[in-house]
This record gives structure tokens, sequence and C-alpha cells, in this order.
């Protein structure tokens, strides 16, 4: 019975390793690959803080992204550009709910992509 729950417990720790968290800016955040991903809606724009999971910074200047989020049941898709270190951000033309839900495909710079659900 001891080995049955400690399975289970190890099959559902990296599991649990991804679920969306509050990042240091206030928004959700994720592990996406290497990276980790921040959410941060502002109006009508979504700023995404990106970060390596030890926390260090990364170069964004020569990343690309598309956040494609669920707003009022549709949904948005928008672009992602640098901003400033660290962020790309995207302006969705609409207001941007703090709990949104989505994704964000994020381009690294060695041309690799990956993913972070929201």
């Amino acid at each position: 019975m001891l080995r049955t729950i400690l399975t289970l417990l190890l099959l559902a720790a990296p599991a649990a390793a991804h679920e969306p968290g509050i990042g240091p800016n206030g928004g959700m955040r994720v592990d996406a690959g290497p990276y980790r991903v921040e959410l941060v809606p502002a109006g009508t724009a979504v700023n995404v803080h990106i970060t390596m999971d030890d926390d260090s910074e990364v170069d964004t200047s020569t990343m690309t992204g598309t956040a494609i989020l669920l707003i009022d049941g549709k949904p948005v898709r928008a672009p992602l550009a640098p901003a400033t270190p660290g962020i790309l951000s995207a302006d969705t033309g609409i207001e941007v709910p703090t709990d949104v839900k989505g994704a964000v495909q994020l381009v690294g710079p060695d041309g690799k992509t990956v993913q972070a659900k929201f």
C-alpha cells in the first residue's frame, strides 16, 4: 500500500510543477521549456516576462511569439514583440482580464519554439 502511494506521489509531482502560480510581477507564471513565463495583462496589452528556470534574465531582443487568449469566449491572437529586456508585449485591442486563459508560443533566439499554457 505504501509503495502504491509513493508511486502515485512521484508520478503526480512533475504535473504539479507546471501548474500556474503567481509570478513576481503579479501575473500567472508557468514553466515552458528552459524558461519561466509570466503573463501579465495591462489594459488592452499583455506583457510576457521571461526568465530562465534559475530566474536569470533572458535576452528577449531576438525573440518573437504569439499570445492566444480566450477573451469573452472568443480566441484573440496577438503577435508578441520585444518591449524591454526580459519582456515581450502585444496590444490585443480588447481589455484583457487579469484571470485570462490561453497560451503563449515563443520562438527563442535559437529558433526553437516553446509553449506556455495559462
